[in-house]
Parts: structure tokens; sequence; C-alpha cells
């Protein structure tokens, strides 16, 4: 029994040990970027930005790359890159290392963008789970090892003099998505969190003269499973690097509130509470002055510090401000803190200091309150991106900010992650509203079981994320809301980081998408709901506020319907607004081998199975270039704060409602107009109302009874709302917001009787002509091929109906549009059954044309009936009806009739609404008038070529030779028409831009009696219903007129025959 027992004794140890062996050995082999516990080394705890400044006029003006104790690290580093981590150069970080081989770097950068390793944009799932990297599933937290590509960076500093015996900090603001830092080769330590500053004391570690800083990148680490946002997949030291020296007892972090009373939201609240760092010997002062904008003292304190071990926290007085300033997007009035810390003789001053804002952010009665009001969320989604990747300067910062000011967008959502600490400074100072997110979100893990925020191994990485966005973002004025990531599942590791938020937030909401309805969020977050759902949610009596986090879906072609949104945003008291997806396109600029330039995307890079999204990154508001899109003047239209209806004809009448928040009318001067359908100006005024915010009021602007004057069929009211002072990004008579309405004729006006003189027609077979004009007419398509006037030539392809077109990114995912289109088989329909009559009616020509359309399957899709009447003058009137077979066809693209011109032809003109882009469901913008262009502006660049172009509400159109020639359309109703320089088969064979052809062929002219709107199918609802080119029978009535003089100083002529 015992030698038994000793021989199973020994067996135990043998096993215990070949245990512990093992363990070490898969210890050994699995590195720290591949364990979700190695959140970092040696760093110093989160804190919020303690910057030291020279004087208190540096920090009034934020400028601490002035100051003598901050040091830019950016620029031109050393660097060397490998596929993978056997291949880089162990030693590289020895401070003796020679590196005179190695190629330069921009720090900060992606190293993607500047010729290193592969750029990926995926949009849910994990890049590197693919055949292509070795890995056919999610392992986390295991990421490639053979594949994962490192670089390692190396530059080289001296410390000014004035630095030495204080404290010596590096910060590196971002780096992905994991990395090891060294110091003259001595390892500092090392991070995982690609979107949050990290610092390390680097004070004991300084040597005199030339110091060596040494950073080694890996592409992807077990952090990347909580970085699976919708974007570039791209790596390095992507934001600032820098040092800063404060005194050895120094300002470690502080906390502002500057809030208001919650009674009647006029006093700010101020407290302050300071953390002190270092060994404190004896004493020290602390003082804090608040300056308004003009630089007085309004409130100071100041604290002696005794000695409190390694950190002191110093508490002041809670202070209160009366008839406070407060801080809004719409007036941002900014108090500045300058914080010092000295010791008792005045030496070694710490001066930090940061704007102060007073507002109140809160959920309260189910709404979502600022300052005491319940406002509308007018926001956008902002990725960060530019041609270097995700690095943004400060000059891209300010263009985002200048058009979206001018847009009336109030707020920023930062998706999916913290942002570059400028961009909240700004923020600050412009006034924008900022939902700020933490850099979570596990995508590719699903939302189910296997969700990460499920699993508590992994409740350490949501909680610091969250944490280190906190404390970085605190004391901004600006973030008014903390979001907890975005589409990572829900679980118990939000709801532990909702409980900390809410231990050390008091003044602003917290919300998470995916916790739903749960307590754990104090906003009803939901992303891409439809109108329908929203409605129902309003209905619930629900007791959170709905903010759509993400809505309207702005890819390509698209933002339609959002009226329809703001219609219930608008008249729901508890739906209050969303963020638009998204801001700016992820696309960079490329040149092909011939020179020609164009957008790339997910795709464009590496072997033909990289993985890929594809364009769905391109879903800017404006493009990469930071050139608006014609969606965005829809969304500036939507957004505007003043919003009225015309409810008295007779009088001009108008109901006006103030839609600011904390703005009185005064601020604005109206100026109106009364313009004439024949381009005259026949009343106007201008005027200043005083309306408080959320007031409604009526507003006579004709002195006695107003009518349509007897020779115009109708008149528009022109309202517009511009600043009576400027501000920023906003000139002294800015127009920020403006309506039309317009006014028809009690009867139309007596149409003149023609004055042709031409001679009658000779008809043959299916042709005609007479001395000026000649028309032939396929007799086996019906259409007509030829349309000759004095000799020239006007049509450079048929003249036929059409019912498609080149799909957008959102037909392609729309059941009830592209791809019940492309199912129909649209772009290749046969005539069939056709039928040409030619026949004399007096000195005109008639003909009378009847076709049927199949498919390629030989369904039958419709029946077309035409008539052209054409005058000895060549001007044509086509009408007829198409009459869409409903056992087959649920929508059409469009109704209406196409045909090319030569491409000289290239000079429009039309009265309609413009002057850009507009579309059914996307015309709340622009105004009806008379506008000037050409086919090549016409065209809008969206990343993938698409339809364009369209203008709705057109009462004529022009398209001319630039000498003069050309062809005049009008119709008895308002029609769309677009005149653009690709034709719908060139659109739709191009992926991208530079594959349209470099010279135009041809002028596609589309004339639409409908056309189907365009939704936003690509994420969320398709074409609403009431926007559809339905399969009922549609009348198609064109006027097309031959004519060879200027457009300008004739078309009111033409337009009134």
């Amino acid at each position: 029994m015992k030698k038994r027992s000793c021989i199973n004794g020994l067996s135990l140890i043998v096993i215990f040990l070949l245990l512990a062996f093992a363990f070490n050995v898969s210890a050994e082999k699995l590195p720290v970027w591949q364990s979700q516990h190695s959140l970092g080394m040696n760093k110093l705890d989160p804190h919020y930005y303690v910057l030291p400044y020279n004087s208190e006029q540096e920090v009034l003006s934020r400028d601490y790359e002035k100051s003598p104790f901050y040091m830019d690290l950016n620029g031109q580093w050393k660097f060397h890159w490998v596929r993978n981590p056997d291949g880089r150069p162990e030693t590289f970080f020895e401070k003796d290392f020679f590196d005179g081989h190695w190629a330069d770097i921009e720090v900060p950068g992606n190293w993607e963008r500047q010729g290193y390793g592969l750029p990926i944009y995926v949009n849910e799932n994990y890049e590197f789970v693919h055949p292509m990297f070795g890995m056919d599933r999610p392992n986390p937290p295991l990421v490639p090892d053979e594949h994962n590509e490192v670089g390692c960076y190396r530059r080289t500093f001296t410390v000014p003099e004035n630095w030495r015996d204080r404290r010596t900090v590096l910060c590196l603001e971002g780096v992905n998505s994991f990395y090891y830092v060294w110091l003259n080769g001595e390892l500092l330590g090392y991070n995982m969190d690609s979107k949050t500053p990290a610092e390390w004391d680097v004070t004991d570690k300084l040597t005199e003269g030339e110091n060596v800083l040494a950073v080694e990148v890996y592409r992807w680490s077990a952090g990347s499973y909580l970085e699976c946002q919708d974007y570039w997949r791209i790596s390095g030291i992507e934001r600032d690097v820098y040092l800063y020296s404060t005194p050895k007892v120094h300002i470690a972090d502080y906390e502002v509130g500057s809030s208001l009373e919650t009674k009647t939201y006029k006093d700010g609240i101020f407290d302050l509470n300071v953390t002190i760092g270092g060994a404190l010997e004896g004493e020290a002062l602390l003082d804090y002055e608040l300056l308004d904008d003009k630089g007085a003292v309004v409130l100071k304190d100041s604290k002696t510090v005794v000695s409190g071990g390694a950190q002191t926290v110093v508490a002041f007085e809670t202070k209160v401000l009366n008839s406070v300033k407060p801080w809004s997007a719409e007036a941002p009035h900014l108090y500045h803190l300058v914080l010092n810390l000295t010791d008792v003789q005045g030496r070694d001053a710490h001066i930090t200091g940061n704007h102060v804002g007073f507002r109140s952010s809160e959920v309260k009665d189910g709404q979502y309150l600022f300052n005491g009001q319940p406002i509308l969320i007018k926001g956008v989604n902002r990725h960060e991106h530019t041609q270097r990747g995700r690095t943004v300067d400060e000059e891209s910062m300010l263009a985002d900010i200048r058009l979206m000011k001018q847009h009336n967008i109030n707020t920023v959502r930062n998706a999916h992650y913290p942002n570059d600490k400028r961009w909240y400074e700004l923020c600050n100072i412009y006034g924008l509203y900022v939902i700020d997110e933490a850099n979570v979100e596990s995508h590719g893990m699903g939302y189910g079981p296997a969700s990460l925020a499920k699993d508590t191994t992994w409740l350490q990485q949501h909680l610091e994320r969250n944490q280190r966005m906190y404390h970085r973002s605190k004391n901004q004025p600006s973030v008014v809301i903390w979001s907890m990531g975005n589409e990572a599942g829900d679980g118990i590791n939000f709801e532990k980081t909702y409980e900390w938020l809410k231990s050390v937030e008091k003044n602003r909401p917290v919300q998470y998408e995916m916790a739903r309805e749960t307590a754990h969020s104090d906003i009803y977050a939901r992303m891409y709901r439809s109108v329908e759902e929203i409605r129902a949610y309003a209905a619930s009596n629900p007791v959170r506020p709905y903010i759509l986090c993400e809505y309207a879906h702005a890819m390509g072609n698209s933002v339609g319907g959002l009226k329809d949104y703001w219609d219930v945003f608008e008249s729901e008291p508890q739906v209050q607004g969303g963020c638009i997806w998204d801001w700016v396109d992820q696309t960079f600029r490329e040149v092909d081998e011939n020179g020609r330039w164009y957008w790339a995307y997910g795709g464009d890079y590496g072997p033909e199975d990289v993985p890929s999204f594809g364009n769905f990154n391109a879903n800017g508001l404006i493009s990469a270039d930071r050139q608006p899109y014609p969606h965005l003047k829809e969304v500036g239209k939507v957004y505007q704060y003043v919003k009225a209806e015309l409810v008295n004809t007779e009088n001009l009448t108008v109901k006006v409602k103030n839609w600011y928040d904390f703005t009185n009318l005064d601020a604005l001067t109206l100026r109106w107009e009364v313009k004439s359908d024949l381009g005259k100006v026949l009343l106007s005024g201008n005027q200043i109302v005083s309306a408080v915010p959320g007031e409604t009021f009526m507003l006579q602007l004709a002195n006695g009874q107003f009518s349509v004057p007897a020779n115009n069929r109708e008149v528009f009211l022109n309202l517009n709302w511009e600043l009576n002072e400027a501000r920023p990004f906003k000139s002294e008579g800015f127009r920020v917001a403006y309506d039309q309405f317009v006014i028809a004729a009690s009867e139309a006006p007596k149409t003149p009787s023609s004055s042709a003189h031409g001679r009658r027609y000779t008809i043959n077979g299916t042709s005609a002509s007479n001395q000026d004009v000649s028309v032939s007419f396929s007799e086996s398509t019906g259409e007509l091929v030829s349309y000759i006037y004095k000799g020239q030539e006007l049509l450079a392809s048929p003249l036929s109906v059409s019912v498609d077109r080149a799909p957008t990114d959102n037909d392609r995912r729309d059941w009830n549009g592209g791809r019940h289109w492309e199912q129909l088989g649209l772009s290749s329909l046969n005539p069939v059954d056709v039928s040409v009559n030619l026949m004399r009616a007096g000195r005109n020509l008639q003909v009378l044309v009847r076709q049927a359309y199949t498919n390629q399957k030989d369904q039958k899709i419709m029946d077309v009936a035409l008539t052209y009447i054409l005058n000895p003058d060549g001007e044509m009137l086509v009408s007829g009806l198409v009459t869409p077979d409903t056992s087959v066809v649920k929508t059409l693209a469009r109704v209406g009739l196409s045909f090319d011109m030569p491409a000289s032809y290239n000079q429009v003109h039309y009265f309609g609404r413009g002057d850009h882009e507009t579309y059914a469901d996307r015309k709340q913008n622009g105004t009806i008038d008379y506008y000037q262009t050409t086919t090549d502006r016409m065209y809008v660049n969206y990343v993938v070529p698409q339809s364009c172009g369209n203008r709705t509400d057109t009462r004529w159109m022009a398209i001319t030779h630039p000498n003069g020639p050309g062809l005049f359309v009008s119709s008895e109703v308002p029609f769309e028409f677009a005149a653009l320089p690709y034709s719908d088969a060139e659109l739709k064979a191009a992926t991208h831009y530079n594959q349209l052809p470099a010279v135009s062929n041809a002028t596609s002219l589309h004339l639409n009696a409908v056309q189907s709107g365009i939704g936003t199918a690509t994420c969320g609802p398709g074409v609403l219903p009431q926007y559809l080119v339905s399969a009922a029978p549609t009348a198609i009535n064109f006027r097309i007129k031959p004519v060879t003089e200027g457009v300008q100083d004739n078309w009111a002529k033409w337009y009134g025959q």
C-alpha cells in the first residue's frame, strides 16, 4: 500500500511538473499582445490633460505647443517594416543600433498610406479572419502571428537644459493596435487601445544629449477584437507623439464641474477637484482663476497644499456664478480656467487649464434636456479620415466644422472611438454637441452567446477603454453624452461599465445602442429604424427619449426621406432627432496608369481575394476631400431652425416657427420676394421679427390683396432668413434658413396661336420632311431615330421610352427598387408588336406609335402608346401613356423619354428646382428659379458611378450648343430631367470614375414624367411607398422645340407661348 501510494505521489508530482512545464512553454509562446489582459504596462493612470503652459495667456489661447515645457516629436522617424514578428529586428531599440539604412516615415500617419502593408476595408467582420491570413473563424484573444505586420520606429531628441530637475512625461496619443516603447534601450512598457493616449514617466530614463525613442507596433493584437469598426483597418502611429515637463510636484489631474442649477437654469455651479502628484516637501500653493471671454476674472480661489503622500486631492469650495452665460451649440460661451501650482515662494510653477462651459445635459421626464430645454439632435456621425489615413490635421477638422455649422448640424457622434484631442477644443469653441464614444466594437463576434460583452474575461478591456475615454474628455464642455461603444452585443460587461460611468458622472447621460430599453442606457439609441417603428415607440408611453445613433445612410446618391423622419421628430416630444451616417467618405484618391484619378475603396488594394466590403465606406455627406455632396444641402434645409408655411395666398400670410433652442429670431433679418415664372420680381421686403425660441407666429407680408398677374402661370414667394451679425464660418447676411411657396394663377394665361411658317411635310414611309425639318422613325422599334433641324442632326441615339436608370448604391439593395428592376430586366427591353403611322394633320405631321415591351424572358413589361405632333417649324409635342403589366411589375425606376445628343450640346438652362441635384424624396432643398449649368457640372462624382444629376419641379429646360442652337423642352405639368456627359450604359459599366470615358461620347438626356426617389436602402429603409413609381398607367407630355437663338434672352418668350 505504501509503495503504491508512493508511486501515485510520484506520478502526481511528475504530472504536475509536466503540466507546469507545458504551461510555461505555452506562456512563452503566447506574447502579451495575444492576451486580452494586456491593457498596458507601467502607464500613468488615466487623467485629464495637464499640459504645461508658460503663462496665463498661453492657457487662454490653448497654445501649448509654444510652451518651453512641451516638445513635439512628430515628423520624420526612421522606420522598418516586416510581414510578421519573426522578421523584426529584435535589438532595434538599443541606443547604438544602426538605422542609417532604414527608410523615413512621417509620424503621425498610418504606414499603409506610406507604402507599407495592405489597407483593408471591411465592415462587420474581422479582416484577419480570412484564408489569406490563416484564420477561418474568430478565436479571441488570438490573432494571426505569421501574417501580423510589425513596424519599428526610431527617432532621437535632446531635452532642453531647463527641463533638468523636473518631471518629464512621454505621451503617445494613438497607435494601432499594440505597441512596446523603449527609451535609450530600456523598456518603458506597452499599450493596447488604439484611440486613447498612453503616458510614461521617463524622468529617470533620460540622458544628457541625444536620447533614442523606439516604438514597436503590431498591426493586430487581442485588442483588435474590440476594434472591429466600419472603417479602414490600417496601422501605425496615427496621432501625436510628444514630451512635456512639469515640476516634480505637479498637477496630475483635475475635474471641473460646470453645470447649471436645475430650477431656472440661469446660474452656474462651479466645482473643482485637483489631484496633486509627486512627493511634496513642505507646502505648495494651488490657485485658480476663472475668466470670461473678455479676460475678466469672475471666480478665483487658492489653497495651501500640504503633503498627502504620493498624491493629494484638493477639493475647492463649490461656487455659484449668477446669471452665467451658458454654453450651447447655438451660443458657445466659454470661460477659461487657469490653474497654477507653485511652491510657497512662487517657484516651479505648473500652469495649466482648459475651456469651461456652463451647461446641463440630462434626461428628465422621458426627454433629453440641454440647459433645461428639450432639444432636437441635428446630428452626424464622423469617422476620422484624411488622405493620410486616420490622421486628421486641424485644417481638416476646421473644414468639417465649417460645413457642419453652415448646414445647421448641431451634434457629432465620435464614431466609433474617442477623437483627436484638438477636435474637442474646436467643438468647444465653435459649438457642436459631442457624443463621445468608447473604442469598443466587437461586431465580428456577433451579438449572441459568443459576444465579448458576455465574457467577463473581457470586462477589464470594456471598462478601461471607457475609463480612459472619460478621463481624457471629462472637462470638455462640448461632450454632452457618453456612449459605451458600438455594435458589440450586450451583457454583463456593459452593465458593469455603465455602473462605473454613473458612479463618476453626475451631469451627462450614458447611452449604448445595443442596450435597447434595459436599465444600462439612459437613451433609447437605435439605428436605422423606420418612420413607422419610431412612431410606434412614441405611442408606447416610453420612459426614455429616442435618439437615433445612426440613420439616413448617406451612401452614394442617398438621404431620401429625411423630411419624413423630421416630421416625426418635430411632432413627437420624446423622439429627439439623430445622427446621420455619416459625415465623410472614407476613400483614397489614387491615379491609374493612364494618369486618371479615381476614389479607391475596399478591395482596390492587394490581391483579388483580399477581405473587402466594397464601397460601403463611401457613405459621407461630403467627399474625402471635403467637398459637399448634393444631399448635404437637403440636410441643411431639413435641419434649419426657422420653418414657415403659407396660410393665406391673398395677403401672403405665413405661419412661422422659431425652432432655435436658445436664440431669438431677432438675430435674423427676413428678406422676402414674390417672383414670377417669367423671372420678374413683383414684390419684396425685409423685416426683423422678435420671437423667442419655440414660438410660432403669423406674419402678413402683403399690405393689401395680392393676385397673380394675368400673363403668369404661377409666382413664387421666397423667404430668406439672414444673419444680422457675422458668426464663425458665417458672414453677415449669411442665409441660415429659407422657404419657397408656389402660388398658381386662378386661370392659366392664354396660349398664343401657333406662328409656324414652315411648309407642309412630305411623308415617305416612316420618314417625313420639309425644307427645315426631317424626322425618321424605326419601323421595327417605333423609336424616333433621326431629328434633323436646318441640316443639323439633333439625335445621337434614338428617342425612346425609358423606365430604367443606372442603379444607385441604394437601388442595388432595395427589393422594391433596383433589385426588382434587375429581375425585370428593365435595362434590356425589346419593343414588339410595333406599329408606326405617319399622317398629315393640316400643316402638321402626326405620328402614332404603338409598342409592347418584353424582357429577355419574354415577359411583357408594358404597353406604350405615343403620339408625335410636329408643326412645320419642327416643334414636336410628344404625348401618350405608358401602361405597365401589373402581373410582373411592382415599380419602375422612372417613366419618361431618353435620348442622346451630340456631345457638343453641353450647355444646360432650366427653370426648376436647383441649382443642384434633387429627387422626389430629397427636394426640400433648393428653390425653383432660372439656372444655367453644363452637362459636366450636372454630373455628380459619387465614388461609384451611378444615376445622378436629376432636377425636379422643372417647368422648362434647354440643351444647347455653346454657339446657341439646341432644344427647348417644356410640359403642361412640372417634370424631371437630367443631362449628363455619360450614358446609363457607361455609368452601369463603371465601378470607378476613371472607367468612364475620358471625353464624353454624347450628351445623355432624360426627360421624366416621374422618377423613383432614392431612399437609404444601403442600410435602412428603402424608398418610401409615396416616392416609388408604381405600376399605374403614367402619362407622358413634352413639347420639344428646336431653337437657334440664345436661351437666356428668349426663354420667357418661348415659355409663354
